[in-house]
């Protein structure tokens, strides 16, 4: 199961739950975090999340648990991020109010061959958060305009046993990117493989001895 919270209208679930056999919920309900192989957050502010998400975070990540956190207004140090223990995970560290404008400026790719930038190519960009490279954070793109500091824009890390893969990006705003759509489905199907996380049916099977011929993420 994926936990998506958050505007998510980025994403077409429908052709992603198609390709992977993924469920994905909007509300945790009475599910513990670690019931999902995949959370979620797209420009959510910390104080808006689930009590259990927040509260169950390192113990997610250090069962294998994958993450993809995406920006804006509400989102990183503008959405209350910093000085939490999500902050600390994040491989972008927010510390104050990060959305701030910048002119459009191109996007340097620094890992070319990452799986999430297959038969990808990213525009200039204008709409992010102005976050910093966090300790253990390993770059993948960056915004790159002469006569003005470098901005991480894609980054990942491990933490724990976990993967969190950030965005600094309102991928909302960026309609006019003709391979938004496919970046998305490119890092959710990432992330899934990445994720050690059992599934609740599969764990369930496994606990009773039953060996399943099928794989639900």
């Amino acid at each position: 199961m994926i936990l998506s919270l958050g505007d998510d209208s980025y994403i077409t679930w429908s052709e992603l739950e198609s390709r992977t056999g993924a469920v994905v919920k909007r509300e945790a309900g009475d599910a513990p975090v670690t019931d999902f192989s995949l959370l979620v957050l797209s420009n959510v502010s910390y104080a808006s999340l689930p009590e259990g998400v927040r509260d169950g975070l390192r113990d997610y990540l250090e069962q294998g648990g994958a993450m993809l956190i995406t920006g804006g207004k509400q989102s990183y140090g503008s959405g209350g991020y910093g000085g939490t223990e999500l902050a600390d995970l994040l491989p972008l560290r927010p510390s104050r109010d990060d959305w701030l404008p910048h002119p459009f400026g191109p996007t340097l790719i620094l890992q070319p061959g990452h799986p999430i930038l297959k038969g990808i190519e990213i525009p200039a960009m204008a709409f992010f958060n102005e976050v910093e490279l966090n300790i253990g954070g390993v770059e993948i793109a960056r915004y790159s305009r002469a006569r003005r500091l470098p901005h991480p824009l894609i980054a990942e890390r491990s933490a724990n046993a976990g993967t969190i893969l950030a965005v600094a990006l309102d991928l909302t705003l960026t309609g006019e990117w003709k391979d938004r759509g496919r970046f998305a489905q490119n890092c959710v199907a990432y992330l899934l493989q990445q994720s050690r996380i059992v599934p609740p049916q599969k764990r369930s099977n496994l606990h009773r001895g039953v060996v399943s011929t099928c794989c639900v993420t």
